[in-house]
């Protein structure tokens, strides 16, 4: 009796942990953008909003930070 019990709390509190992490919005919906500079050439930097062009730009050797 008693573990039965457990489990359907168990149950109840797992169905209310995972109703509270859909409640929050993902990071994808969320804009982030990034100062990326060029390590070799402080003047030569570029502000990103999007994450392939960030990547593309670390791919050349760019530091990219967020803000």
């Amino acid at each position: 009796m008693v573990s039965a019990r457990k489990k359907m709390v168990l149950r109840f509190a797992v169905i209310i942990l995972v109703f509270y992490m859909l409640s929050f919005t993902s990071c994808d919906s969320v804009p982030i953008c990034w100062y990326c500079e060029n390590p070799h050439n402080s003047n030569d930097w570029q502000q990103v909003c999007n994450a392939m062009t960030k990547s593309k730009l670390e791919s050349y050797g760019y530091v990219c930070t967020p803000f």
